[in-house]
């Protein structure tokens, strides 16, 4: 299994349970976050380029204070009284999500930082406070065993996103990304459509993608094709 195919499969378990959607992040404690460090499921994509779009992931409360918080949490609006630290910035990206309805979450630590990275998982929905903490009661052990059990599986696949593509395997993917055919492709490269697909074979491989398209996504995701 893909580090793609865990990540559908498991946002889509958590939102069997009612969760609007699910964010995966990872932050490298020396470091501010940046937008390539957290990712969204499908259900999260209007919410997401709000997000993007006012740089919150520079001061997401989740990234801040998640090292030093328990393995399992509470977050968003409903549970912003639980924690009398909060700045005027953190809540401001808290209130932003409660403005997509995103107003409670469970916050899933995988990483407590010890090695230098913080990573872990955070459940969003619509849930009263109450209602949260008693689904967190009932199912959180399996949440959090799932959760880990996808993390280890994404991570490998990230692993493999790292390795560097050739000048001639972005170049073709970039001349994918245009709607370009392998016989196109390599008339504008000046070479055979069998490198063509060669390079994109090659670049599949590389980014542990099933498919052109797939490998295409996640080079543009990880900013290896520019368009």
């Amino acid at each position: 299994m893909s580090g793609q195919d865990a990540w559908d499969l498991t946002t889509q378990f958590m939102e069997s349970f009612g969760f609007s959607g699910c964010v995966h992040g990872r932050r490298v404690l020396s470091k501010t976050p940046t937008a390539e460090d957290i990712r969204f499921s499908n259900q999260m994509l209007g919410w997401r380029d709000a997000y993007m779009a006012h740089k919150d992931y520079e001061r997401d409360p989740l990234f801040i204070y998640a090292p030093n918080m328990p393995v399992t949490f509470f977050t968003g609006a409903a549970f912003v009284e639980d924690y009398p630290y909060l700045q005027k910035e953190d809540l401001a990206v808290i209130r932003r999500a409660e403005a997509f309805g995103i107003v409670s979450g469970i916050a899933l630590k995988l990483a407590d930082g010890s090695n230098g990275i913080f990573r872990g998982w955070n459940l969003l929905g619509q849930f009263e406070k109450s209602e949260l903490i008693a689904l967190h009661a009932e199912i959180g052990s399996l949440l959090l065993t799932c959760a880990a059990l996808a993390d280890q599986r994404i991570m490998l696949g990230e692993s493999r996103k790292t390795e560097v593509l050739s000048s001639r395997e972005i170049d073709c993917l970039s001349l994918l990304a245009n709607g370009l055919r392998n016989e196109q492709i390599g008339d504008r490269l000046n070479i055979k459509p069998v490198t063509v697909e060669m390079h994109l074979r090659n670049a599949r491989t590389k980014l542990d993608a099933r498919t052109r398209e797939q490998a295409l996504a996640i080079a543009i995701s990880t900013g290896k094709v520019v368009l």
